[in-house]
């Protein structure tokens, strides 16, 4: 998983957090004052408290005000801030050759989270051409400054040679640089690095470690990964009461993979008291969300009438869902489908044509129906 950019705009130095309220209130009088005066680092400080409501009512317009007063005198850190008002359009309308143009700047004075924002912009090519190689020179000067979140970016770039040669072991430097300062998306990607074998030796310990600090920061994948370690009891004791516990703050996150596992677990009865019911409504809000596994086994719910409606036509369009998206267990049924006239006419031809790709993928049932039709072809 590759993080986004900051966003969140940066105080020069944060030095007004946590006073006493009459003397935050004196603070801010000077500075203001400052800022009327020209003081440059005091106008960022100025749009930094508009931009936040910290010390002043929120106003994005004023903040932008003083943003770009500092900004124009070179302060690199209001020049990225202004750079992330019009990335997001916040005070001003959205204007992202803009957003490139005060981000360069700043991270041409070296500053890391402009270098990073700025290589976001170019690895997805938003408001300039898409450029990876470009992406990579600028994680890789945030990173080298202790950036975390460029060491992240740097790490997803090095695992998955995005902008330079792939080098799992290099992916794994970074994402443990960034990983133990806390960042909770090199905490999860470290954490499958160790759980795949890749950059490093396969631990599953080590990986639930490291799932279990991203999962406390309630990242929603971390949680799910750490589930699955539970229910498969690799690198922890085995236990579905833990997997279940997991996938289901994951669920409630709006996870698909954590909603489906844990329709799975109501469905066999897993953890938690058996209840196809509730396994077709987790299966549903994956499904909705496009996720193929869940499409597939909702589309058997309605196949077979397990807490849901028995319903072919219904069962047809979730294996059809889940089928163009290349799940071999709904092309298979769907082969069945087709051959049979279930929710559909019957259409021999495309029942062949679903076995087949199933087949392909190694699917027992699709290659004993296309041995048994064989003679039909």
């Amino acid at each position: 998983l590759n993080p986004p950019a900051d966003t969140a705009a940066e105080s020069t130095g944060n030095l007004l957090k946590g006073l006493p309220l009459g003397l935050f209130d004196s603070l801010v009088l000077t500075t203001e004052e400052k800022a009327l005066m020209g003081d440059i680092e005091a106008q960022n400080e100025l749009g930094w408290m508009y931009d936040t409501g910290e010390g002043m009512p929120e106003n994005v317009e004023e903040a932008v005000k003083w943003y770009r007063k500092a900004a124009e005198q070179g302060n690199s850190v209001a020049q990225a801030n202004l750079a992330w008002m019009y990335e997001k359009g916040r005070g001003v309308p959205l204007d992202l050759q803009l957003a490139v143009e005060w981000y360069s700047k700043a991270a041409e004075q070296g500053l890391p989270r402009a270098q990073n924002n700025l290589g976001v912009l170019y690895e997805y090519g938003t408001g300039v051409p898409k450029d990876e190689k470009k992406a990579v020179e600028l994680y890789t000067k945030a990173a080298e400054q202790g950036y975390i979140i460029a060491q992240t970016n740097l790490g997803w770039m090095y695992e998955n040679g995005r902008g330079l040669r792939r080098d799992e072991k290099k992916a794994v430097e970074w994402y443990r640089k960034a990983a133990e300062h806390g960042n909770l998306y090199a905490q999860t990607n470290l954490g499958w690095m160790y759980e795949s074998g890749s950059g490093v030796d396969k631990n599953e310990t080590e990986a639930a470690e490291w799932y279990r600090r991203a999962a406390e920061q309630g990242h929603a994948r971390a949680q799910t990964n750490l589930a699955w370690l539970y229910q498969n009891g690799l690198g922890v004791p085995q236990s579905d009461e833990e997997a279940v516990e997991w996938y289901t703050v994951a669920a409630e996150q709006g996870d698909p993979r954590a909603q489906t596992n844990i329709g799975w677990m109501y469905e066999k009865g897993r953890g938690v008291p058996q209840d196809d019911k509730e396994a077709a409504e987790w299966y549903r809000l994956a499904a909705e969300q496009g996720y193929a596994t869940a499409q597939s086994n909702l589309g058997w719910m309605y196949q077979n009438g397990k807490g849901v409606p028995q319903s072919d036509t219904d069962a047809y369009k979730w294996f059809s869902l889940a089928a163009e998206q290349g799940n071999a267990s709904a092309q298979s049924n769907l082969g069945w489908v087709y051959e049979n006239g279930k929710g559909v006419r019957k259409d021999m031809k495309k029942a062949l044509e679903w076995y087949r790709k199933a087949a392909e993928q190694g699917d027992d049932f699709a290659q004993k129906a296309l041995e048994r039709l064989a003679p039909q072809k």
